[in-house]
């Protein structure tokens, strides 16, 4: 069993102090009642606590739940619509520097906005930032949520990391990713090795003569759901000489599941602990 790593939140007379993703602490002396996420991950992790309430601003890329698409659109997380933001007059606004910009941080802050980052680097990470989100809006629902999300995962994750793998986010150029992000500690908690793990950059480009010299056991390469045969034709006919394509132990996994930090982690475990 793995015990998954819990904020410590400090609580005084006024409300509740919580420090953000960056060291930024935040004194909450009431629920904020006018929230932006600029995150895909934030949002679903919102959602699924059922902290939405106060929610009045989202991404274009902010698609799940489907319910999420009916609130007001800021634009892209790299270039978000500022006068659209200011309009809405929030009083905190969520971010991630792992998907939006420092340009956007600091118009925000430049422009007086509360902005708060939730980045999480590993499994543990997504817990606290849930916690995090819990915390500052004090529902008792999604305490009850967020313990069951704990419980679920401390009995699913499995550290044995017996099968060797090789993961990618893009085919043209081949880049994977390192011990160092979320992803790679979502297949460890799976029961698989990262071949890539030890790479300097935390999302490196790697060579075809590596990945053949490395031949893994397993390979997983990561798109849209409407790309997944493209992705499917193409890895056979460029990597037909890897064992795992071969043996079809390759698998191209939905990107908007994996590639989010947030609940749905739950499903990208449960997702590569049927593989064998």
């Amino acid at each position: 069993m793995f015990l998954f790593f819990s904020c410590k939140n400090t609580p005084d007379s006024s409300g509740v102090t919580i420090t953000d993703d960056l060291g930024n602490k935040f004194e909450f002396k009431e629920i904020p009642a006018r929230v932006i996420s600029l995150a895909p991950s934030i949002t679903e992790s919102l959602y699924f606590l059922g902290l939405d309430a106060n929610l009045v601003g989202v991404t274009q890329y902010c698609d799940f739940p489907e319910k999420a698409k009916l609130k007001i659109n800021i634009g892209g997380m790299l270039d978000p619509n500022l006068e659209i933001i200011a309009n809405l007059k929030p009083d905190l606004i969520l971010l991630t520097t792992e998907g939006n910009s420092q340009i956007t941080y600091k118009s925000l802050k430049d422009l007086g906005f509360r902005v708060f980052v939730l980045n999480p680097k590993n499994v543990d990470g997504i817990v606290s930032s849930l916690e995090k989100l819990n915390s500052i809006f004090k529902n008792p629902v999604s305490e009850i949520t967020l313990k069951e999300f704990k419980n679920e995962l401390n009995s699913i994750a499995d550290d044995s990391q017996v099968r060797k793998f090789a993961g990618f986010l893009a085919l043209k150029p081949l880049v994977s990713f390192n011990k160092n992000t979320f992803l790679s500690d979502v297949f460890k908690k799976s029961g698989f090795r990262n071949l890539y793990e030890n790479e300097n950059l935390d999302y490196p480009a790697i060579a075809e003569e590596d990945l053949f010299s490395k031949d893994p056991d397993y390979l997983f390469i990561f798109a849209g759901k409407s790309n997944e045969e493209i992705v499917s034709i193409e890895l056979e006919k460029r990597f037909d000489k890897l064992k795992s394509v071969r043996g079809k132990s390759y698998y191209v996994l939905d990107e908007n599941v994996f590639t989010r930090p947030g609940p749905r982690v739950l499903n990208s475990i449960k997702k590569l602990k049927t593989i064998r």
